[in-house]
């Protein structure tokens, strides 16, 4: 019984793997504009959103920097039990650098630094759904350097390579009521130590006029293999002393490839107007499986993600030869289905408004963001954990905001 208490206990903490949403916060410029870049060839964001794109920068050499300031909430209640919990989350502070250099009429060089997943919540202490997850804070860095080479005027193609590193640390109540002698609530916390893998992505853009711009980009797919992963134990009672101790564990965390097409024109001299659409495989997550080095048989765990669409517009308007105002929207689909939704990652279908204002000095332009996310309210989410009478059932509603301001700095010249 013992033993199937722990096999029980790992099987609920790897569902910390889950991820579910991407943070969509790579260019101060473009994040003003709904985060709809992807033929939008004006600064080194473009390293990122499409790589083909830097063949078609005015300046020989580039390179940018942003921050984000991430301040959100997640509200739970479930009126049949009268229960209510909120997260008191820490601010994230995503950030990206990229950088280019054209070495010649055909070839631009171009690097990008950046945050594309992640999570930090932190619920309140023991509420309803603390035997699922109290805290979890996710991390993942993307180095990617890329070529481009432009074919002809108007068309160019970019590759790039894709290098990933992560870590995660996540914290649960073993369940509801067990405690030490002391009272308090046993605890497990697993640390996935930090992993790596490699990626690759591919682009293309072409731009037929100054008016008109269309780009596409594909993003493969990245699989974390957290091979020295720990758990350890906190507040356990005398009688599980030798069964709940520290352990080695091993899973998968998989980053979802992303394909997306973008159009861009100017309906006005000094209005740009951009279209995105991004289509995020997130079925690649199917299931968890966890292995155990203590010699326990391994466990998985159905996830069950579906792949989702984002729809982003944005527009900029040229004040004068110093000032740019913004504004966009975008609506991005949660991968969560009925029935595998878990306060872990309570990612809702959500409405994005976004406002940004760029000045323009000589050589350095200064961007500052404004990004709102509104989840759309839903009722009985229920997270599901085995099968048949047995199964262990958590449901209620759940609604999300976060404020997101941001600043990025961007210095060009020819050389």
């Amino acid at each position: 019984m013992k033993k199937l208490l722990v096999v029980l206990v790992f099987l609920s903490i790897g569902s910390i793997y889950a991820g579910g949403y991407r943070v969509a916060l790579q260019g101060q410029r473009m994040l003003g504009m709904g985060h709809a870049g992807l033929s939008v060839f004006s600064n080194t964001e473009t390293a990122f959103f499409n790589p083909a794109g830097l063949s078609f920068l005015d300046k020989n050499f580039s390179i940018s920097f942003g921050v984000s300031g991430i301040m959100s909430n997640v509200k739970y209640q479930n009126a049949q039990y009268n229960q209510t919990a909120g997260t008191n989350d820490p601010m994230g502070t995503p950030f990206y650098l990229y950088a280019s250099y054209r070495t010649s009429d055909q070839v631009t060089l171009g690097l990008a630094v950046y945050t594309p997943f992640g999570n930090s919540l932190e619920w309140d202490k023991d509420w309803a759904g603390s035997s699922i997850v109290n805290s979890i804070s996710m991390k993942v860095f993307y180095i990617q350097p890329s070529m481009a080479y432009k074919f002809s005027k108007h068309f160019s193609v970019g590759a790039s390579l894709i290098m990933a590193y992560g870590s995660v640390d996540y914290n649960k109540n073993i369940n509801r009521y067990l405690t030490d002698e002391s009272g308090n609530r046993t605890d497990a916390t697993v640390n996935s130590g930090t992993v790596s893998a490699a990626g690759y992505s591919f682009s293309m853009a072409y731009k037929p006029s100054d008016k008109l711009s269309m780009g596409l980009n594909y993003r493969s797919s990245v699989v974390l293999d957290a091979k020295y992963g720990k758990a350890e134990f906190n507040d356990v009672p005398s009688f599980l002393a030798g069964k709940l101790k520290t352990a080695a564990i091993s899973a998968k965390l998989p980053m979802p490839a992303e394909l997306g097409v973008g159009l861009s024109f100017k309906p006005l001299k000094k209005m740009l107007v951009a279209l995105d659409y991004n289509y995020t495989y997130w079925s690649i997550y199917q299931e968890l499986k966890i292995e155990f080095k203590n010699g326990l048989p391994p466990s998985v765990s159905e996830k069950n993600f579906h792949n989702t669409s984002t729809f982003r517009i944005g527009a900029e308007y040229v004040v004068n030869d110093k000032i740019n105002v913004r504004a966009g929207y975008y609506y991005d689909q949660s991968p969560s289905t009925e029935g595998y939704f878990s306060p872990e990652t309570p990612s809702l279908n959500s409405n994005n408004y976004t406002f940004g204002i760029g000045y323009q000095m000589k050589k350095l332009a200064v961007d500052f963001s404004f990004l709102y996310v509104d989840g759309i309210e839903r009722t009985d989410y229920t997270y599901v954990r085995g099968e048949g009478p047995s199964a262990y059932r958590f449901g209620g509603t759940y609604v999300s905001n976060a404020i997101i301001p941001g600043i990025g700095l961007t210095y060009s010249f020819d050389k």
